[in-house]
């Protein structure tokens, strides 16, 4: 199916053969891979789907290819279209990563980490992020939160008659798609993506559930496209989470937001992202909450340390990096607010959580309202006045925080810095 700058289909092979583990074997014979096919190391293998593969084939064109086993998908798949494949891996599985842990911070507001990335600066400029789509790609969201579903990004290209009226092979996908479950419903069972989306675009004028706090979203003049790929236990597929990238592309979202990591082991996914500076499109994922140095332990997609992506680390209301959060010098580019975040979570409710997927669309929102400012920027540009404005202590014009950069998220120096680039 077409779903943006490259096909992707799904072919579903009927083939024949045992069904293998998580090694290259069949019985006790050691199939040995082709010239082309990735292998997995022993680390990778335990997220590889056994059954699945994902082929990028030499006219730019991705597809996910079923078979029984490792063996039968060399034999049937990869032998006789060896001079149209570029390369094929295993598909791989995606968890979110456990959330950060923090004591609440009793000295901060609930809306401290706005502040403090001085996004009200934007908004008295009338910066809300105004026609520019952020994709959410993630466990899903909850359309109907009273904060969020005046900001959906809805296609006007189909209606809900059970048709594909535009023709991308999806039907009634009018306010975003559940790529796990393969239907247009978006919901959100782990309430992961809804906290994600709030911090986004949550309507300041929409009013809350009663007894549910008002969440000031960083850009609620942008509009959300939620992409679900995830079930309900908070695991995907990485050939899911790229077909849902593909799908943002093609519905104009200007920036994506990755709250989630595991896809070390594909090639696939780093060429994905990789691609998507050509569209226009810049990425923002998680540095990740296992308080390491990605130098030493790389997560991915978060070291893969593309130009056309972003990797957030998160800090305390003390505007220091938070204990649980990733970091690195030449892989994490900035940080922004990432302890007790309070955000929209599921059937109207917010409350607060913690992780580098709460810094992440800190991040996104910003870079939204960066293209707001200047639409004509390209994301090098907005990626560039992100980095370029980060808030460093004063004391150590160096940076004292452990990323790129040395410094946090500050909006209002980035519209100041992108007015310079982009008059």
């Amino acid at each position: 199916m077409d779903v943006g700058y490259g096909r992707f289909s799904a072919r579903v092979l009927l083939l024949t053969g045992a069904l293998s583990g998580l090694s290259a074997c069949t019985s006790d014979k050691v199939v040995e891979a082709p010239t082309g096919f990735r292998n997995s190391s022993s680390q990778c293998s335990i997220t590889a789907v056994p059954d699945r593969f994902l082929v990028t084939w030499k006219d730019g064109s991705i597809s996910v290819e079923h078979a029984r086993d490792r063996k039968t998908f060399f034999q049937e798949v990869m032998e006789p279209n060896k001079d149209g494949i570029q390369f094929a891996e295993h598909d791989h599985v995606i968890r979110l990563a456990p959330p950060g842990q923090a004591a609440l911070a009793q000295d901060a507001g609930n809306d401290w980490g706005q502040k403090i990335i001085e996004a009200p600066a934007a908004w008295e400029r009338g910066v809300q992020g105004q026609g520019v789509i952020v994709a959410v790609i993630d466990s899903g969201v909850d359309v109907t939160h009273p904060q969020i579903r005046t900001r959906l990004a809805l296609n006007p290209n189909e209606t809900i008659n059970g048709l594909d009226d535009d023709g991308n092979g999806l039907v009634d996908d009018i306010d975003g798609y559940d790529f796990d479950e393969d239907t247009p419903y978006v919901s959100d069972g782990t309430g992961h993506g809804t906290h994600v989306a709030g911090v986004i675009v949550a309507d300041h004028d929409a009013p809350a559930e009663p007894g549910a706090q008002r969440i000031q979203g960083v850009a609620p003049g942008a509009r959300l496209l939620p992409l679900d790929f995830m079930n309900d236990q908070g695991a995907g597929s990485i050939s899911d989470a790229i077909r849902a990238i593909h799908y943002a592309v093609s519905r104009g979202a200007r920036v994506i937001n990755a709250s989630w990591g595991g896809g070390e082991c594909s090639e696939t996914l780093r060429q994905t992202i990789s691609e998507l500076g050509a569209h226009g499109v810049l990425m923002v994922v998680a540095a990740g909450n296992s308080g390491s140095n990605l130098d030493w332990g790389p997560e991915f997609p978060a070291a893969f340390n593309d130009s056309s992506q972003l990797t957030v680390a998160a800090t305390s209301s003390r505007d220091i990096l938070a204990g649980f959060s990733n970091y690195s010098y030449s892989l994490v580019h900035l940080a922004a607010p990432g302890v007790n975040i309070l955000s929209t979570l599921p059937r109207g409710r917010a409350g607060l959580l913690s992780g580098t997927s709460m810094a992440t669309p800190f991040v996104s929102a910003a870079a939204a309202l960066l293209f707001s400012y200047r639409p004509g920027a390209t994301a090098a540009q907005v990626r560039q006045a992100l980095l370029k404005s980060v808030d460093k202590d004063p004391s150590d014009p160096h940076g004292v925080l452990a990323v790129q950069t040395g410094g946090r998220l500050n909006v209002r120096k980035a519209l100041d810095e992108l007015a310079l680039t982009v008059p």
